[in-house]
């Protein structure tokens, strides 16, 4: 099965099926960006605020440091697929527990 398609299919699954407590406290889900077919995937920790409030992963100031690393390595997110481990944002930041 392609990428792009299983990508999404996990996606739309988080979003009608998940039941999560990280869910109630983020505003949205934020699952990934860029070329879902690249053979490059970047894989972070957790959303933070910024990320909670666009659904998108790697908007704060890590992101523009990424966006520099790549740039330094002639890439762009044309070239990539970033995402999160963890699709919501946990509340402040704290570090999510086992039960969720």
């Amino acid at each position: 099965m392609p990428k792009q398609k299983t990508l999404n299919q996990i996606e739309q699954n988080i979003l009608t099926n998940l039941s999560c407590p990280l869910q109630e406290a983020a505003k949205n889900l934020v699952f990934g960006k860029g070329n879902k077919k690249a053979d490059i995937f970047i894989i972070g920790e957790a959303p933070g605020a910024k990320e909670d409030e666009t659904g998108e992963p790697f908007m704060g100031a890590a992101g523009k440091r990424l966006d520099g690393f790549l740039n330094h390595i002639e890439l762009t997110i044309e070239n990539v697929y970033i995402a999160n481990i963890l699709k919501y944002r946990p509340p402040k930041n704290r570090d999510p527990t086992i039960d969720e």
